[in-house]
């Protein structure tokens, strides 16, 4: 069995570092508007609808200033990842308290959540280090960002 890389998920724009925003919304727009514009995502305000519908029910800020927004919707064909740091950290709700300055993005197809589940795992163990993190806010470009999400465990 192939071992599963978290960058098999994203496109080459998916990656927005030092992204300026004021809400999660804005950031989660942003991100689904790359995706959108890679051809991934059919419907964009319909995948942003369905994302802070879920946001809604409960915050997905995990703490350390993480956020993973996440939803299935039928106009995302596969399971695709996009990430952004945040220029200004925004205050959302947090275990920790501790105000959000990185968004990863997660989307997939509403028939199959076995593999958006995977992917959410494994995004899961990567984030448990603190290096981890800490190495998606040091990237100042797209491409360094890229390279910091890629090393994932």
């Amino acid at each position: 069995m192939v071992a599963m890389k978290l960058l098999d998920y994203t496109t080459t724009g998916g990656f927005l570092p030092h992204l300026k925003c004021a809400t999660v919304e804005d950031a989660v727009r942003r991100l689904v508007g790359v995706l959108a514009d890679a051809g991934e995502v059919r419907d964009a305000a319909g995948v942003v609808a369905e994302v802070m519908r879920r946001e809604a029910e409960g915050s997905t800020a995990i703490g350390g200033g993480l956020v993973i927004p996440h939803a299935r919707h039928a106009a995302v064909p596969e399971v695709r990842v996009a990430v952004a740091t945040l220029a200004a950290p925004l205050d959302v709700p947090s275990e920790d308290g501790q105000p959000v300055d990185v968004v990863i993005l997660l989307v997939g197809p509403d028939g199959d959540p076995r593999q958006m589940l995977r992917v959410l795992a494994r995004l899961a163990r990567a984030v448990k280090s603190g290096d981890y993190i800490d190495g998606l806010r040091r990237a100042v470009e797209a491409p360094a960002l890229r390279d910091a999400f890629a090393r994932a465990l």
